[in-house]
């Protein structure tokens, strides 16, 4: 396999080499056949089709349209695993088509029956015409044609209306029903497919989001019916209004939820929803930080009246990105890789955490999920519709009684609830009015107290929030707690009072039985009991109840039936009906809902919150959203790795051992291990402590131990052939890893400074000529225009780098045969950046380690063929087995890199990888953070308040005078000391000590911010936001490592030709509006000011990405 993936990355070299220079605004594509390649390996590694499969799709060419299909040949199954094996080829998109088309009309739009007449009339007054969509408090307006239709308070649909004549008093009684097919015997038996309590702690958060059942009028629905999250926000505007600020931040109170049913059940599921409830209030600060359309104001600059206006709109936006968590948690959408590693390619692929638990995607490491919210056509051109609403059904309420699933933990939690409630009465005496009783009086809380409100015996703190302990402690807990498994004679006795109601309540709407159910949804009714369930002890005590199979009744027959086993495309391992139905029903909840399918757009959600509510798959967790909830909610108590945050629906030791035999080569990528709390995070914003953590060996940053790992997937490679005496010797692995990498940087880093007029003659010209390349005109001609961020400074270490160190193969005018495009390459150098140096955010770290070890690899290889071939004439060799061929390398004749190897030639052991890396290393990870100091220096001279400044910077850069280049210098800082490149950094205390008033102990982490620092007052004085250029005795810590690009002889050589090339541009200004602005915002982190940037994409980025200037021609 190694060698066709060779011969594929060669075929795509030679491709992407002779694609266009200029690509007039199309997408850049990369890995074409590598790709189609890791999809044929895939395909045959697992077949997608097997002559075994073969009576299922005969039994459904035959049955399908009579007495339907038979679901004990898993045709489900087998297609699943069939779309799942074809992924993305043009038969499995149009089999996923028909397959959802299938699941969608399982169901009737709209709905045929009723248990009661729903109400015709519009609900009250309509919502505001405001110009975003939202979701009402009760589900309303979700169809504006049929505005009640699924709305709280409005009765339960009936999809199979029964015509099967049975008197109800010859039903069998529910307590005996109990005891002989659903009682819980022989003890726990553990769910075979390895799923955790959390699972179905996460299922019982959707469950009572469609389900609530009047008390009093068991026809009435009080909840909605749809995903609308309403157990955190609620089912009325009572509700609504009861759980929000309304302080015009559109924020909820701390770690509030609006249904008291959840606070009975076991705690796992209030501890999720806290987490949503959190997630809320971030999104919601979120948004108002940013003010995408830059209408919203601070609270208390509004009167009472415009802050409700703006409450509600970011309250309502923020509902519409939670919800979307909600529904990608459960379902997933749709996301486009790019640039993936060939071994992860082909096993790690995405999965929704709710439904690829139901199918085994995560047990077996497939990508594949359905995707209901696709737009479709059919046969005819006919659009298939989405977003014409939803209602409920009483046959899916009994479809969803999952209690046989209880963990034997949460079996015993039940039972000591119980026991308070009831006074220890025993389980099987309590009756339907005790229960009702003791309902009443203990289960019901008051939403208007909502914010005292507790669950498990915990205690809110003065802030009103719980303990992040506590929480963790809980959802930890679950992920450990092996569910149980569904089965007959599986319902802990503890529950049996829940089981005769529900038996009894299903009788009362007159439900269907299950056979007429199966008849419903396509599937072959049973002739026996023995085939609904082949255990004697079963199906004889089944026979004894009911006579006759036809009488068998919906509710009992779901939870008795015979399960299945996990295979393929099986991972809930339900009875055959349920794991049937629940497909269709999941499909209808999320295509029928226009919020999440025709109004899920960035327009109603904003652009950062579609893009933050989309899961990656490059996350690690097979693209599972619950990851990123947990690591952005509760960052202290999961760590980057665990297993434990990647696959919460999974017990950690289950997914190990079957890792260990299926797929080992995952199992070391994660830690499996129960998460401990991490050390405390103490924010320093004073000057000198700042300068202390910075400076000080006391204090210790990651960014090293991050190029490690970077350079440590090339560097095992070993190499082909080497200049010198070597071992082939990983260079993470040695003992002096840590210290040879800083060794070679430091003699790197004193080459690529030791030609400083090389360097001034270089980024003069390379400024002039991108400008030049990179301008458009108006239409007048007498205006110029160009992108002085992307296109220029962005673009300047780009070319540097492949042109003059590393022999990258930059496709650019002067070398169309290049492979990497330039802003492709630059986005490569962002996320090798943001990995090494501004690596805070945890649910981001794996898709940035997984793409700098990709890209540091592939960077590495380059280098190492120049080092190797620097003194010989090279012809490429098309088909050559080489790692990479070497397409497309621009020669220059630098001699950067002779200068590197010689001053190591002393060193015998050295290998050219080694080298390579100890290259990269030093120069690739600095040279975003160098665009954009480049980026803030050139902002901050553009401001009209600046001009004369920027007049004399202009004259410093082109003076030759002594000193000039000292005094340029101190303007360059003054202004990254008002305007920062980097926003603080993280440093790890190695001892107890002191810094500032702040005691730390070993391990504890700093978090230093430059953006208070470098404005203390203690230091800057009372106006320290005011430029002062001639300081003397103080600099600004610009929190800059003096390596690579960003070291102080490197600035000081560039920097001057840079502003002087743009800065000469005649009557050089802002472009007008938004363009000749940073699209940036301002938000609190760890307590300080940071400013961060928003990209074309909609992501947040701590770099600028765009400044338009406009200069005469």
């Amino acid at each position: 396999m190694s060698i066709l993936r060779k011969f594929a990355q060669n075929i795509d070299l030679v491709r992407e080499s002779r694609a266009p220079v200029d690509t007039d605004g199309a997408r850049t594509q990369s890995g074409f056949h590598e790709k189609k390649l890791a999809g044929l390996h895939e395909m045959l590694a697992g077949s997608a089709f097997s002559v075994a499969d073969l009576p299922a799709y005969l039994d459904a060419i035959r049955n399908a349209g009579g007495i339907g299909i038979d679901d004990r040949e898993l045709l489900l199954e087998k297609v699943l695993v069939l779309m799942a094996k074809l992924k993305d080829t043009h038969f499995s998109k149009k089999l996923q088509e028909a397959a959802i088309t299938l699941l969608y009309k399982d169901l009737p739009h709209p709905v045929s029956g009723y248990l009661r007449l729903p109400p015709t009339t519009a609900p009250g007054p309509a919502p505001p015409a405001v110009p975003y969509a939202f979701r009402t408090a009760n589900g309303s307006y979700y169809n504006p044609l049929y505005p009640t239709m699924g709305m709280a308070g409005t009765p339960y649909a009936r999809s199979v209306p029964s015509r099967h004549c049975l008197p109800k008093d010859s039903l069998p009684d529910p307590d005996l029903i109990f005891d002989t097919l659903l009682k819980r015997e022989g003890g726990f038996t553990p769910h075979p497919g390895g799923m955790s309590a959390l699972f179905f702690a996460f299922a019982d958060l959707v469950i009572h989001s469609i389900f609530k059942t009047n008390p009093r009028d068991w026809t009435t629905n009080d909840a909605s019916s749809y995903l609308d999250l309403s157990v955190l926000y609620g089912h009325n505007d009572r509700d609504v209004a009861a759980v929000r600020r309304n302080d015009g931040t559109g924020r909820l109170w701390p770690d509030v939820f609006a249904d008291y049913r959840l606070t009975h059940m076991p705690p796992a599921s209030c501890a999720l929803l806290v987490l949503l409830s959190r997630n809320h209030n971030f999104v919601a600060q979120k948004i108002l930080d940013i003010n995408e359309n830059g209408k919203y104001k601070k609270p208390s600059e509004l009167d009472e009246k415009a802050r409700q206006v703006q409450d509600d709109e970011i309250f309502h936006r923020t509902r519409l990105v939670n919800c979307g968590y909600f529904m990608h948690i459960i379902l997933g959408g749709e996301c486009t890789r790019h640039g993936v590693r060939f071994r992860l390619l082909i096993r790690i692929r995405s999965f929704a955490d709710y439904v690829g638990a139901i199918l085994g995607l995560v047990r077996d490491c497939s990508d594949w999920r359905l995707d209901p919210m696709m737009t479709m056509r059919g046969v005819g051109h006919d659009f298939i519709p989405v977003g014409e609403g939803n209602v409920v059904s009483t046959e899916f309420n009994l479809l969803y009684r999952w209690h046989a699933t209880l963990s034997a933990e949460d079996t015993k939690w039940t039972e000591d609830v119980f026991k308070r409630m009831f006074d220890g009465k025993e389980l099987k005496d309590i009756n339907i009015n005790d229960f009702k009783t003791q309902a009443h009086k203990h289960l019901i809380l008051n939403i208007d107290q909502v914010r005292e409100w507790t669950f498990d015996g915990l205690e809110r703190g003065a802030d009103g929030q719980f303990s992040d302990d506590d929480l963790a402690r809980i959802i930890q807990n679950s992920t450990e707690y092996r569910a149980g498994a569904f089965k007959a004679r599986g319902i802990p006795e503890v529950m049996r009072i829940i089981e005769v109601m529900g038996i009894k309540q299903a009788r009362t709407w007159g439900t269907c039985s299950l056979n007429e159910f199966r008849k419903f949804i396509g599937l072959k009714p049973y002739d026996s009991f023995k085939e609904w369930n082949p255990d004697p002890k079963i199906y004889d005590a089944a026979q004894a109840l009911y006579r006759d199979i036809e009488n068998l009744e919906l509710h009992v027959g779901l939870q008795a039936e015979q399960t299945k086993e996990p295979t393929e495309g099986a991972g809930l391992c339900p009875g055959y009906t349920i794991s049937r139905a629940i497909l269709a029903d999941a499909v209808c909840l999320v295509r029928g809902d226009r919020f999440f399918t025709s109004e899920y757009t960035p327009n109603n959600l904003t652009s950062w919150g579609y893009q933050d509510c989309q899961y990656d798959k490059e996350d690690g967790s097979f693209g599972g959203l619950l990851t990123k909830l947990l690591l952005r909610t509760l960052p202290q108590h999961y760590a980057r790795g665990s297993a434990y945050a990647h696959f919460p629906f999974m017990v950690p030791s289950f997914l190990q051992n079957h890792w260990s035999t299926k797929q080992p080569e995952l199992v070391g990528k994660y830690t499996w291990t129960r998460p401990r709390k991490q050390p405390n995070i103490v924010p320093v914003g004073s000057y000198e402590a700042t300068k202390r953590a910075f400076t000080e060996s006391t204090f210790i940053s990651a960014a090293n131990s991050r190029l490690i790992v970077i350079t440590k997937s090339s560097s095992d490679k070993g190499t082909v052939r080497r200049t010198m005496t070597v071992r082939k010797r990983p260079v993470s692995q040695s003992p002096v890893a840590y210290s040879n990498l800083l060794k070679g940087r430091e003699h790197i880093n004193s080459v690529l400074s030791s030609s400083p007029k090389n360097l001034v003659a270089y980024f003069a010209k390379k400024t002039k000529d991108l400008i030049n390349a990179k301008k458009f005109t108006s239409v007048d001609g007498k205006t110029h225009y160009v992108d002085i961020v992307q296109d220029v400074i962005n673009l300047l270490p780009v070319h540097w780098i492949s042109q003059q160190v590393a022999g990258l193969p930059l496709k650019s005018t002067s070398n169309p045969e290049g492979v990497w495009y330039e802003h492709d390459l630059y986005n490569r150098f962002v996320q090798i950046a943001n990995y090494t140096y501004l690596n805070f955010h945890p649910e981001h770290d794996w898709a940035l380690r997984e793409a700098s070890t990709t890209h540091g690899e592939q960077m590495i290889d380059y280098i190492v063929f120049h080092i190797e071939n620097k003194n010989k004439n090279w012809v490429t060799n098309t088909f050559s087995l080489d790692a990479r061929n070497h397409i497309g390398i621009e020669y220059t004749g630098s001699d950067i890199l002779k200068k590197v190897v010689s001053g190591m030639k002393g060193e015998e052991s050295i290998t050219s990888r080694e080298i390579a890396a100890q290259l990269f290393a030093s120069v690739v990870p600095t040279a975003a953070i160098y665009s954009a100091a480049l980026a803030q220096v050139v902002n901050f001279f553009l401001d009209e308040k600046n001009a004369e400044a920027r007049q004399k910077v202009l004259a410093l850069s082109a003076s030759e005078e002594p000193g000039s280049s000292t005094e340029l210098l101190a303007y360059v800082r003054e202004a990254l000391r008002l305007n920062p490149a980097l926003p603080g950094f993280y440093r790890t205390a190695s001892r107890e000590v002191v810094l500032g008033s702040q005691n730390l102990q070993s391990f504890e982490v700093v978090y230093s911010s430059l953006v208070a620092a470098n404005r203390d007052p203690d230091v800057f004085g009372a106006h320290a936001d005011v430029p002062l250029y001639n300081r003397q005795g103080i600099e600004p810590i610009l929190g800059f490592e003096n390596t690579g690009l960003i070291s102080e002889k490197f600035i000081a050589a560039t920097v001057g030709p840079v502003l002087g090339a743009i800065l000469s541009l005649k009557g050089i200004q802002r472009a007008k509006s938004n363009s000749g602005i940073f699209n940036g915002f301002q938000e609190t982190w760890q307590s300080f000011p940071s400013n961060q940037y928003i990209n074309v994409r909609g992501a947040v980025s701590p770099f600028p990405d765009s400044l338009i200037v406009e200069y005469q021609a």
